[in-house]
C-alpha cells in the first residue's frame, strides 16, 4: 500500500474514531446527568422527610414547653397560697397571668421555630426537585449534542478524505499523470 493510500486510510479511520469518541462522550455525559438527577430526587425525598420530622419534633417540644409552663404556674400559685395571699385577686393574680403569658409565648416560639425549620427543609426539597429536572434536561441534551458532534466529525472527516484524495489524484499519485482539472487550452472558460 502506498504512503498516499495509507494516509487516506488513516484519515478515514480518524474520522470514525472521532465519531465514536463523540458518541461515547455524549453517552457518558448523559449517564452522569441522569445519575445527578436521581441524587437530586433522593435528596428531595430526604428533605421532605426532614420537614415532617422537624414538624413532629417541634410539636413534641411545644407540648413539653406547655407542660413545663403549667408546672411553673402551679408552683407560683402554690407559693402564693403558702404565703397566705389570696391567689385570685391583686398582685398574685397578675403574677399568675404573667406566668401564663410567658408560658404561652414560649410554646408559640417553639412551634414557630419548628415551622421555620420545616419550611427550610421544604424549600430545600423544592430546590432538589428543580435540580433533578434540570439534570434530566441536561441528560437529554447531551445525547442530542453528541449525535450532532458525531455527525460533524464524520462529515468533516469524509470531506478531508475526499479533498486529500482529489489532491493526491491530481498530483498523479494514483497512476494518473494528467490533472483532472482541464487547462485553459482544453476549456476556454477555465483559467489556471
Amino acid at each position: 500500500m502506498s504512503v498516499a493510500a495509507t494516509a487516506l486510510a488513516v484519515s478515514a479511520v480518524s474520522a470514525v474514531v472521532g465519531t465514536v469518541g463523540a458518541l461515547s462522550s455524549a453517552s457518558a455525559a448523559s449517564q452522569n446527568a441522569s445519575y445527578q438527577a436521581q441524587v437530586a430526587r433522593n435528596n428531595a425525598i430526604t428533605a421532605s422527610q426532614n420537614a415532617e420530622y422537624a414538624t413532629e419534633a417541634g410539636q413534641a417540644k411545644a407540648t413539653d414547653t406547655s407542660l413545663a409552663a403549667r408546672a411553673q404556674l402551679g408552683a407560683v400559685k402554690a407559693a402564693e397560697g403558702a404565703s397566705g395571699l389570696d391567689v385570685d385577686t391583686g398582685s398574685p393574680a397578675a403574677v399568675q397571668q404573667t406566668q401564663r403569658e410567658v408560658g404561652t409565648l414560649n410554646t408559640e416560639r417553639t412551634v414557630d421555630a419548628a415551622a421555620l425549620q420545616a419550611y427550610g427543609y421544604r424549600t430545600q426539597a423544592t430546590n432538589y426537585v428543580a435540580e433533578g429536572q434540570l439534570q434530566e434536561q441536561e441528560s437529554s441534551q447531551a445525547l442530542s449534542a453528541g449525535d450532532l458532534s458525531a455527525l460533524g466529525t464524520l462529515l468533516g472527516g469524509a470531506s478531508s478524505v475526499g479533498l486529500n484524495y482529489a489532491k493526491l489524484n491530481n498530483a498523479g499519485v494514483f497512476g494518473s499523470s494528467q490533472p483532472s482539472v482541464p487547462n485553459s487550452a482544453d476549456n476556454p472558460g477555465v483559467y489556471i
